[in-house]
C-alpha cells in the first residue's frame, strides 16, 4: 500500500516537468517550420540538358549498309547511275562510319555529275570536304584533281555562237518542237559557269592558299572576261492557228527583248536565266520565207567606230573640254559584265539587289 501511494505521489511531481518539455519541444518545431515557409526561395538554376549521342550509323548493323553500299559500287559499275545515286544517297544519311560515309558522299558526287544533277554534285563535295577533311579521298588529290579537271573543261568558253533555231513540228498538246541549226564545224557547249565556280568553292575548302586554287582562279577569271560574239536567230512560232498578229513588224517592245533574253540563257546557260541580256544585243525582228524570226546580234565594236557620236555644241565662255567621247560599254559582251549587270555574284552564287541597273550606271 506504500510502494503504491509512493509511487503515484512520484508521478504527479514529474508530470508537469514533460509536459513543459514537450511543450517547448513542440513549439521550437512549429517556430522553425514558420522561419522555412516564410524565408524567401533560394532560386535553384535549372539543369543543363545533355544532348543525346548519336547512335553508331542509327542502330543499323555495318554488316546491312556494307551490303548496300557494295551494291550501290556494282550500279555504278554497271553505269546504272541513276539506281546508284539513290542508293548512295541514303548511306550518307545513315551512316556515320568515316569510311563509308566519306566513299559515299564521294561516288553520290560522281553520280550525280554523270546524270547533270550539278548542283547535287557540288553540294555532296563540299559536304565531303568540310565533314572529313582527312579523309583518304582527300589527301590523296582524287576530291582535287576532280574539280581543277572540270574547272578547266568549264573554263575552255565558247564565244562564238552561230545558232538558228526553227520549228520543225507540233507536238500532241500543241506545244513547238524546234530544231536547231548550226555551221559545220561548229559545236554548241553550253556554258556551265556554275559547276565551275561551285567546284572553286570546294577547292578553297581544301587548299585555301594552294597553287591549284590560284591557278583554277586564274582560269575562271579569264572566262568571264572573255569576249563572246552571237548571232541568234530564233523562227518565232505563231501564237495560234491563225498565226502572227499583222503588227509583228510594227515594233519590238522591251518585253519581248526580255521574253528573248530568258529563252537565249536557257539555251546558252546551265540553270541561270536573266532579263537583261538584251542590253548587250541587237534585237530585231524580221521577215524571212513569210515566217518571223527573232534576231539577236552582238554588237561589232568596229561598226560602233564609225557610227557618229552626239556631241553638245560648245557654250560660249565655257572651258572646251578635252575628254573623248565615252564609248559604249555594251560594245563588247563578257561574262563579268553580264553578271554585273544582273546582280549575280558566282563567286559565291548570290545576287544583289540590284534592279534594271544600266551598264552606264555600273560604270562598266
Amino acid at each position: 500500500m506504500k510502494k503504491l501511494c509512493l509511487t503515484f505521489v512520484f508521478i504527479l511531481l514529474v508530470l508537469p516537468f514533460t509536459s513543459k518539455e514537450a511543450y517547448s519541444a513542440s513549439h521550437k518545431k512549429k517556430t522553425k517550420k514558420q522561419i522555412a515557409a516564410s524565408a524567401p526561395a533560394i532560386p535553384v538554376s535549372a539543369p543543363t540538358p545533355v544532348q543525346p549521342l548519336v547512335e553508331r550509323n542509327h542502330g543499323v548493323p555495318r554488316d546491312k549498309l556494307s551490303v548496300a553500299y557494295d551494291y550501290a559500287k556494282s550500279l555504278y559499275a554497271a553505269k546504272q547511275f541513276d539506281k546508284a545515286k539513290d542508293i548512295f544517297k541514303k548511306l550518307v544519311v545513315v551512316t556515320t562510319d568515316e569510311d563509308l560515309n566519306a566513299n559515299s558522299l564521294y561516288l553520290y558526287s560522281q553520280c550525280s555529275f554523270r546524270t547533270e544533277d550539278y548542283t547535287a554534285c557540288v553540294k555532296a563535295l563540299t559536304i565531303l570536304a568540310r565533314r572529313w577533311p582527312d579523309t583518304p579521298l582527300i589527301k590523296s588529290g582524287y576530291v582535287t584533281k576532280f574539280c581543277y579537271y572540270l574547272i578547266n573543261e568549264v573554263a575552255n568558253l565558247q564565244t562564238n555562237w552561230d545558232y538558228y533555231r526553227f520549228k520543225e513540228r507540233t507536238a500532241d498538246d500543241g506545244s513547238p518542237l524546234w530544231k536547231e541549226s548550226i555551221p559545220p564545224g561548229f559545236k554548241i557547249k553550253r556554258i556551265n559557269f556554275k559547276l565551275g565556280f561551285g567546284l572553286y568553292r570546294v577547292l578553297k575548302i581544301i587548299q585555301p592558299t594552294g597553287p591549284v586554287t590560284a591557278d583554277a582562279k586564274k582560269k575562271l577569271d579569264y572566262m568571264l572576261n572573255a569576249p563572246i560574239t552571237m548571232i541568234w536567230v530564233d523562227e518565232k512560232a505563231p501564237p495560234n492557228k491563225w498565226g502572227h498578229p499583222e503588227d509583228f513588224l510594227s515594233y519590238f517592245s522591251t518585253n519581248e527583248k526580255k521574253d528573248f533574253s530568258n529563252v537565249i540563257c536557257e539555251r546558252m546557260f546551265f540553270d541561270w536565266k536573266t532579263e537583261k541580256f538584251y542590253q548587250f544585243l541587237d534585237m530585231y525582228d524580221d521577215v524571212r520565207n513569210l515566217k518571223p524570226r527573232f534576231i539577236a546580234k552582238t554588237k561589232m565594236p568596229e561598226e560602233a567606230d564609225s557610227l557618229p557620236v552626239a556631241v553638245a555644241p560648245p557654250v560660249p565662255g565655257a572651258p572646251v573640254s578635252t575628254a573623248l567621247p565615252q564609248q559604249d560599254p555594251t560594245i563588247v559582251l563578257t561574262l563579268s559584265k553580264l553578271f554585273l549587270v544582273s546582280g549575280y555574284n558566282p563567286y559565291d552564287d548570290s545576287y544583289t539587289s540590284t534592279i534594271e541597273s544600266s551598264p552606264i550606271d555600273l560604270n562598266l
